[in-house]
């Protein structure tokens, strides 16, 4: 049987159990400590050295036009800022950093993500045609987006008015017959990896549009996942997401208690109290196909899902190519009012 062997978290030197107390004892220092503080420190440690070797093996780009904080492995060297465009200058290591403890590694590369993109813009007839070239494809950067993940029970609970309404008819008369019903409902829930992205530069409704992504996939985070890709620091704290986790929870316990609220002519909710009980939270690195066009001074973009492929993206309208319609559709008004 495998043993474990604590250290002293004052000298670093072995610790052993005394029968008497039931504490650890350091045969060097003669500090004492219980089994929970020992195993406190020792995760404690764990972490320490994960974002050590983080640090260690990162580069953080910074862009001078914008700030983004560019995070890249030791062996990449990023040459651009993917929200700006603007050329990025290499910082140093990575300081302070909170090494992620869960990543899902890109499974579409870069030719299929690139395919997926034109095939999304051919659909579309009146954006601008640099939007889709070459040039602007150079732009394409595969960026692991960081995210929090928070799995949380909930108690929720509901109460409703329904009503069964009978309508008939008796003799001239069209009778209307409606009974009342109190309904009650109460669920215990669990919930498992509530996404929040942990970027301010990345605007929260695209990273929403294009989920869900399926942590099945995902991996204890490993540096070598890093080659070839860019990635965000995050600069979001999770007490600032918050507010976000709670109302995707409570959007959904909310839908979850009223479907359950069936076979009744109408209802109406009294009143609803959802409570989360418990969070845990994980901070991970989501992989995504990322691209800004900027045009006349706005910024435009385009995400795909680096995992399921799902797209979602914000179009460069052109001016001249709707204009052009126009003119058509009025002529062709014109012709017919001429010779209709």
């Amino acid at each position: 049987m495998e043993t474990v062997q604590h250290k002293c978290p004052n000298c670093g030197a072995d610790v052993v159990l005394s029968p008497q107390t039931g504490r650890f004892v350091c045969a060097f220092c003669s500090s004492d400590f219980t089994a929970e503080e020992l195993n406190a420190h020792s995760e404690a440690h764990q972490r320490t050295q994960a974002d050590d070797n983080f640090s260690e093996h990162t580069r953080l780009y910074v862009c001078s036009s914008c700030g983004a904080e560019i995070v890249v492995d030791e062996n990449t060297a990023a040459s651009f800022c993917h929200y700006c465009h603007s050329p990025v200058t290499l910082k140093g290591r990575v300081e302070g950093a909170y090494a992620p403890e869960l990543i899902i590694p890109f499974k579409i590369d870069r030719e299929t993500a690139i395919a997926e993109f034109r095939k999304w813009c051919g659909k579309k007839l009146f954006i601008q045609s640099s939007f889709r070239s070459e040039a602007q494809l150079e732009k394409l950067v595969g960026l692991y987006v960081p995210f929090w993940l928070a799995d949380c029970d909930v108690d929720a609970s509901a109460d409703y008015e329904a009503r069964i309404i009978r309508s008939y008819t008796s003799g001239d008369y069209r009778m209307t017959h409606t009974k009342y019903y109190d309904v009650s409902r109460a669920a215990r829930m669990t919930y498992t990896g509530v996404p929040a992205d942990g970027s301010k530069k990345l605007d929260d409704k695209l990273m929403d549009s294009i989920e869900p992504f399926f942590y099945d996939g995902a991996v204890p985070f490993d540096m070598t996942w890093f080659s070839g890709f860019y990635a965000d620091k995050y600069d979001v704290d999770k007490a600032a997401v918050v507010s976000r986790i709670k109302a995707r929870i409570e959007s959904g316990a909310t839908d979850f208690l009223d479907s359950s609220v069936t076979g009744y002519s109408s209802t109406r909710c009294r009143s609803r109290n959802i409570r989360i009980t418990r969070t845990d939270w994980h901070y991970a690195m989501l992989p995504v196909w990322f691209m800004t066009y900027i045009h006349k001074g706005k910024k435009y973009f385009f995400a795909l899902n680096g995992q399921t492929g799902k797209i979602s993206g914000i179009l460069p309208v052109s001016v001249p190519k709707l204009a052009l319609l126009g003119t058509a559709i009025t002529a062709l008004f014109v012709l017919i009012g001429l010779f209709g």
